[in-house]
């Protein structure tokens, strides 16, 4: 063999466990990785582009490093303030680590400003950790090293800048939409208010906006809506309350909101008048020929006081008046006039037996219910096709569905009684002896078979732990080779970082072995013991508490239709559960179930 196809680099890297990266990235190097990027809500972003320079940031980062994208993970219109268990393809990120054969070890990011917010990084990184998947950032310059400590107040400083962006883009968006109301009375957009419509007015006034072909929008009155607008103000001045408005208007068949303008309110439906309506057209100052902003804000609350983690969620609540902001000149037509928008107003305050500032300074809870419904969401009317709501009463527990709270001049009033009742120990009773026969002496052997075979639990956590096992069996490796350098004579100072880094990724993948250390897998022996120890199935579920059976319920999927005409309940169950492949097959069983309920019960 000639010297010149000796590598002379051959027996260093064999001795040191390094090779040479090639020109291009083909899977050597870092590997195989998935890209994660999330589209801004704050300035509009068009996602193709965000995506677009996001994923080539993130690629331009890991390619001199022999690594390529191979699965892409993208959020449109979720904000950065949302935990990565509640964003839509964060979510299938985080679920895609417990897969081993997911095709991928790490995670790059093209901007960790847009990924992580607040304190999410140090909540999202014990997961990547324990799976032994691994997290590059191009502002870290590399691989996030849980170990240094600069890596993680880099991280704790990139949230807070992100968190600080994203309240920084809220205050000035908020305070240049208040000053444009303010000094200009310019629509802000949104849904025009029944009565007026939204029309062209010319180039937007911005010249760059007007280049890109923006037109100015305003409010001018509808000529259909406005009289009824002036009608309803009126009929409250005489004395006619929200609900007899309402009930005037459907008795006249005059169109409400909903269906004036359907394509306005897809989420309602448009079958008549309410007198929630009516009051909110009466307290509408924008009728008066002011522009308001700021009647209504965003707060975002815990989603679960006892788990931070799991995020805010955003509510909206009426601002104080404080922070109302009225043009100084009429910026539309007036529908009503100022005076009678106040008269109506003190009208209202006068009825209610408080003032406006102290009905909206009031501090508003909610109750929660301290009795357990099993059957809670779960019952549809068939008449108007709406949910059930529960009813405690001492002796029982009944599910109701009142006439009263539907719309004024509604098609489902012609049909339906003033109560719709169902007894909830009727029907409980029946589906849980439906439920028993599943392991009645008849059926137990195919049930337990069913559950026994359908658990393929084992076979994926033995595959993982194999994959951990290999890691660090390579790592161990890697390790070994450097300490023999060391002991030939080596700085110990060159090789220290080549050693940190094989260390660390044989504790991320000790830690990830120990994570999925497999659990004792039942056999058909072992469920049959339960379902003996259990004893009578339809007692058990009978005499079980409320909240477990509820629990039960809702892993079963359970809905009813229930129709109070043929006195007949329709039960359907869409489980969840994996496996039961013989009885159910992911797909849905249906109970046909006669409800006589007594006299007294009707």
């Amino acid at each position: 063999m000639s010297g010149d196809s000796v590598d002379p680099w051959a027996t260093l890297d064999d001795l040191l466990g390094t090779e040479a990266l090639p020109d291009h990235p083909t899977g050597t190097g870092i590997g195989r990785l998935a890209f994660y990027g999330r589209c801004s809500t704050e300035d509009n972003q068009d996602p193709k582009t965000s995506k677009a320079w996001q994923l080539g940031e993130a690629a331009r980062f890991v390619e001199p490093l022999g690594g390529v994208v191979v699965e892409e993970f993208f959020d449109i219109g979720q904000s950065r303030s949302l935990p990565w268990e509640r964003r839509d393809e964060a979510s299938r990120a985080l679920q895609a680590l417990k897969n081993p054969n997911r095709g991928w070890d790490g995670l790059v990011v093209g901007e960790a400003t847009r990924c992580w917010f607040g304190n999410q990084f140090s909540l999202t990184w014990p997961k990547f950790d324990r799976y032994g998947v691994s997290l590059w950032i191009p502002s870290l310059g590399g691989r996030f090293d849980a170990e240094n400590t600069v890596h993680d107040m880099a991280m704790t400083i990139t949230g807070g800048l992100s968190k600080s962006e994203r309240q920084h883009v809220q205050r000035r968006v908020r305070a240049a939409m208040a000053a444009q109301v303010l000094i200009d009375g310019k629509h802000q957009g949104g849904r025009a208010p029944y009565g007026y419509q939204v029309v062209d007015a010319g180039p937007h006034p911005n010249p760059r906006k007007a280049q890109e072909g923006y037109r100015l929008r305003v409010l001018a009155v509808d000529e259909v809506a406005a009289p009824v607008v002036e009608r309803i103000f009126a009929l409250y001045l005489e004395g006619v309350g929200h609900k007899g408005i309402a009930q005037l208007l459907n008795a006249e068949h005059i169109p409400c909101p909903a269906a004036h303008t359907p394509h306005q309110n897809r989420h309602r439906a448009g079958d008549g008048w309410q007198g929630s309506t009516v009051r909110a057209i009466l307290c509408n100052p924008r009728y008066t020929g002011y522009a308001i902003y700021g009647r209504w804000q965003k707060v975002e609350e815990l989603l679960d006081p006892d788990d931070v983690a799991a995020g805010h969620v955003v509510r909206y609540r009426r601002s104080p008046f404080s922070k109302i902001v009225r043009s100084r000149e009429p910026a539309h037509p007036a529908i009503v006039s100022v005076e009678a928008f106040t008269r109506v107003q003190f009208e209202m305050s006068a009825r209610a037996g408080a003032s406006m500032s102290e009905r909206a300074q009031a501090t508003r809870t909610r109750v929660a219910s301290s009795h357990t419904y099993v059957l809670r969401r779960r019952i549809q009317c068939t008449i108007c096709g709406r949910r059930m709501e529960g009813s405690h009463r001492s002796h029982a527990t009944f599910y109701r569905c009142r006439a009263r709270s539907l719309a004024p001049g509604s098609p489902a009033l012609q049909d339906h009684p003033p109560n719709v009742y169902l007894r909830e120990d009727h029907l409980t009773g029946k589906i849980n002896a439906w439920i028993a026969r599943l392991f009645d002496p008849a059926h137990v052997d195919s049930t337990v078979e069913a559950l026994a075979d359908a658990d393929e639990l084992a076979d994926r956590i033995e595959t993982q732990a194999k994959s951990f096992r290999r890691r660090i069996a390579a790592a161990e490796s890697t390790m070994e080779r450097l300490r023999r350098a060391i002991e030939v004579g080596w700085d110990p100072e060159t090789l220290t970082e080549q050693y940190n880094a094989a260390a660390a990724d044989k504790r991320a993948a000790e830690s990830g072995l120990k994570a999925v250390d497999p659990v004792p897998q039942l056999t058909a022996n072992d469920i049959r013991a339960l379902v003996t120890q259990l004893g009578d199935m339809a007692n058990a579920l009978d005499h079980a508490d409320r909240k477990d059976l509820a629990e039960l319920y809702e892993a079963l999927g359970l809905a009813i239709a229930y129709d109070h005409r043929l006195q007949v309940a329709e039960v359907s169950i869409t489980p969840a559960l994996r496996g039961v492949k013989k009885c159910v097959r992911g797909g849905t069983c249906a109970l046909f179930t006669r409800y006589a309920p007594r006299r007294k019960d009707t």
